[in-house]
């Protein structure tokens, strides 16, 4: 009988159990790169910058009917208090418009950051200010024209008394009509005549009416000779020139004041706005910090 071999028992081996760790890698935030502009948020503050000017203004002016009751019991007083009002309304109105159009601009916006709120809050203002001068240029004025379209119709002003101012006798020609030796008897004879070379030439009433009565006298002397009378008309001018333009300049002088006024009032109602605006965006941005938070806790879930 053969021996059997004894087999040696199969060695048996554990299987070796490969533990498999996973490692869960939480998703980085990425800040954004730049400032965020989201227009969407623009337009709803532009829009609600506007909807606030519109209800401040109809405000404003049910106040001031009311303040001034019966219009027969008016007075000078009474017109110059409605208008410095009127003023500061507005632009309260304008501060109010703005700062709350910020604030909507950046509050409505996903994930703002404070260089975005900055050009938000300037895009709402630039939006509303030009959309405002267009208004006031299409004579819809909402109570600012005092505001936004005084230094253009000052300088205007200006421009055309320093003109005139330059023109000198020639102008002052024209103003009394004398341009025309046919005509210079019957602008004589009209009344509205002293007035207008009083104010030209800066002369008082019965001054002016002098002076044109003795050349009425010169020229009836000669008014069957168109030459003689163009001749007289000149002499006379030539006379009244230099005062004429001497008044022309002082009046160019006083609104020229009131538009540099005018202009620098302007300028520091824009810029207060502007500031406004901003920092109503500002207001309506949460931190830089705050924002990482949230967008980090929400990445890691």
């Amino acid at each position: 009988m053969a021996s059997s071999e004894e087999v040696p028992p199969l060695e048996r081996r554990e299987p070796t159990a490969r533990s498999v760790e996973a490692f869960e890698t939480p998703t980085a935030a990425v800040l954004p790169v730049g400032p965020r502009v989201r227009w969407g948020g623009v337009t709803s503050g532009f829009i609600i910058a506007l909807g606030t000017i519109l209800l401040l203004t109809a405000l404003g002016l049910a106040i001031g009917i009311t303040a001034v009751g019966d219009p027969r019991a008016a007075t000078h007083n009474t017109v110059t208090g409605l208008g410095i009002g009127a003023g500061i309304w507005a632009a309260l109105t304008l501060l109010i418009a703005y700062f709350l159009g910020g604030l909507v601009s950046t509050t409505v916006t996903d994930r703002p950051d404070r260089a975005g709120a900055l050009i938000h809050g300037a895009l709402v203002w630039t939006l509303g200010s030009v959309f405002l001068l267009w208004l006031i240029g299409q004579g819809i004025s909402l109570g600012l024209s005092g505001l936004f379209g005084a230094l253009g119709g000052l300088t205007r002003t200006a421009a055309t008394v320093a003109t005139g101012a330059v023109a000198g006798g020639g102008d002052l020609a024209q103003r009394l009509g004398f341009t025309d030796p046919s005509r210079v008897m019957d602008r004589l004879d009209d009344p509205q005549t002293v007035s207008v070379f009083a104010a030209a030439t800066g002369m008082s009433t019965e001054e002016a009416r002098t002076a044109l009565v003795q050349f009425r006298d010169r020229v009836a002397a000669v008014r069957e000779n168109p030459d003689q009378v163009a001749a007289e008309a000149r002499t006379f001018l030539a006379q009244y020139a230099d005062r004429a333009q001497q008044q022309a300049l002082k009046a160019a002088a006083a609104v020229q004041e009131g538009a540099t006024v005018s202009s620098w009032v302007t300028f520091g109602v824009l810029v207060l706005t502007l500031v406004v605006a901003i920092l109503g965006a500002m207001a309506g941005s949460p931190s830089l910090r705050t924002w990482h938070m949230r967008w980090t806790h929400t990445g890691a879930a």
